[in-house]
């Protein structure tokens, strides 16, 4: 719920929207889309009052949501999906000449030579990201409201996407750009609105706003705040996991190892692995290496060759794409959480289910409609919970998380370093994977840094800062 928000926007500015989940956003642009109407307050386009009864008044006004999740029908070529619903007519017969050739010039304008009669489902997620902004710009659109741009995407095509974004700021369209990377604000923004609880926190020119100011007025006190109270440098205790081979590492019960290096170090490969979701030989700079002879989980020898054994041995993988390895997406909260329970060979438990189930949403505070509720409308910080609320229902105690923040905002970051300092308070063996270093140095007792499928070097957590770190995962001596 909105309270008394004020939110301008001016001719060929990108100004970007940021907040945790809940904090507004998506009602605030609803609005402006004309999918909400408000209960209160006005709305005024070019100086004058406007009142949206839907979206088709906002799209005649020349404004587009290009959302999150993109509204194309893949079947269709990008020319059709271009021109969905508004096909260019002659005498009631659709110009198909005219619409591929506007397509290809729409697409040319945004630097990228697209096929026109290309089918979307030959596309990139790029590309089909471009035929979504080159759909609102067929239509002369003056403002495109951006969504989540670039969750799905990979840095370079990050990269392409913003090139769009500045040819379109340039020829004088507006944008409103939502996304929980401030690292992107600051790069493609003129100004930032923060939102929190429903209320209008600040808007500034980005340039006069620092990344700390920001998640301050995100979530009420600074990032690096919520790390430093999580960590708390645990005293080692009995050993949970060990791998010895080419790869040789331990964890100790109530540790926390953080695993670093960079893109194609085999931190994931590592992860899977372990998780028996991997063969065990990987293909590397043209060497076959096996990661390890052995591994060890509570002193016991055991063999991991399929994720059901990783689970029977209280392994659990929380890994880094959520959606697509570790949900399912058009399932209820309740069956993505019971995935992993411990069912009986012929029957489900389902009363037993829904009570661990109901416990564990209780005690991560995980925001639902209810355990039927699908976990595709949940927001990324909730799914990451729903994939902890499964492991901590199945009774792990070896959790393996490879990039855990990953698409999720700072209010739920904040969160998750909670969880995972709870888990190993708790006693449970924590081996974590992350590309933020801040992430690693706040969180982790130490540091194994991988270069090349092997490790590098370790660092406790009293000597590691990110010069030490980035300089073993270059391939420098420890």
């Amino acid at each position: 719920m909105l309270q008394s928000v004020t939110f301008d926007l001016r001719r060929g500015e990108v100004h970007a929207l940021v907040g945790e989940n809940g904090a507004g956003k998506s009602t605030l642009m609803n609005i402006v889309s004309g999918v909400v109407r408000p209960d209160a307050g006005e709305m005024f386009w070019e100086n004058r009052p406007v009142r949206l009864e839907g979206p088709r008044d906002a799209q005649a006004l020349g404004i587009s949501f290009v959302h999150q999740e993109l509204a194309l029908v893949p079947q269709l070529s990008v020319a059709e999906n271009v021109f969905l619903g508004r096909h260019p007519a002659t005498r009631g017969l659709v110009n198909f000449r005219e619409m591929h050739q506007r397509t290809r010039q729409v697409l040319e304008e945004l630097g990228r030579g697209i096929e026109s009669r290309r089918p979307v489902a030959e596309l990139s997620l790029a590309e089909r990201q471009l035929v979504e902004i080159a759909r609102a710009v067929a239509f002369e659109s003056r403002l495109i409201i951006m969504d989540e741009p670039t969750a799905p995407l990979a840095d370079h095509d990050a990269e392409s996407l913003f090139r769009s974004i500045r040819l379109l700021r340039a020829r004088g369209v507006s944008l409103i750009y939502i996304s929980h990377r401030l690292e992107e604000i600051f790069e493609i923004s003129d100004r930032v609105t923060v939102l929190r609880d429903g209320k209008h926190v600040l808007t500034q020119p980005t340039s006069q706003v620092t990344h700390e100011e920001l998640v301050r007025a995100m979530i009420g006190r600074e990032l690096k705040e919520r790390l430093e109270s999580a960590a708390s440098g645990s005293a080692r205790s009995e050993e949970a996991l060990r791998i010895e081979g080419s790869i040789s590492l331990t964890v100790h019960r109530g540790e926390i190892v953080g695993l670093a290096g960079l893109a194609g170090a085999g931190r994931t490969r590592l992860l899977e692995w372990l998780f028996g979701a991997r063969r065990a030989n990987w293909k590397m700079t043209g060497e076959d290496t096996r990661p390890a002879r052995e591994v060890f989980v509570g002193g016991r020898r055991v063999r991991l060759r399929t994720p059901v054994d990783a689970v029977r041995n209280g392994l659990a993988l929380v890994p880094d794409d959520r959606k697509t390895k570790g949900l399912v997406l058009g399932a209820s909260v309740l069956n993505n959480i019971a995935l992993s329970s411990g069912r009986t060979r012929f029957f489900i438990r389902r009363a037993q289910e829904e009570r661990a189930a109901q416990q564990w949403v209780g005690a991560l505070r995980i925001k639902v409609a209810g355990l039927s509720q699908p976990v595709v409308y949940l927001s990324g910080g909730t799914q990451q919970k729903v994939v902890l609320a499964r492991w901590l229902v199945a009774g792990a105690c070896v959790f393996l998380l490879d990039e855990p923040t990953r698409g999720i905002d700072v209010g739920a970051k904040a969160e998750i370093y909670d969880m995972i300092r709870t888990l190993a308070a708790g006693g449970a063996a924590v081996l974590m994977a992350s590309s933020e270093l801040e992430e690693l140095t706040g969180l982790a007792d130490r540091i194994v840094v991988m270069h090349r499928g092997r490790i590098a070097g370790e660092l406790a957590r009293a000597e590691a800062t990110e010069e030490k770190i980035m300089h073993l995962a270059t391939g420098g001596d420890n």
